[in-house]
């Protein structure tokens, strides 16, 4: 059984670039999540004294 080369390359590009996209999203989603914000932003240093306990 002898297959051509563009079904095949065409299997095998969906089946490594598929992963690599759910990879990608997920990554994109998480780490600001996980960080507070996009890796890169500028933080103001007086963000972080506004918050306040009620003791």
């Amino acid at each position: 059984m002898l297959r051509t080369a563009p079904p095949f390359l065409t299997t095998m590009l969906f089946a490594v670039l598929a992963p690599v996209f759910i990879v990608m999203a997920t990554a994109f989603v998480t780490i600001p999540y996980s960080l507070g914000g996009h890796p890169g932003e500028v933080r103001l240093a007086g963000s972080s004294t506004t918050a306040f306990h009620p003791t």
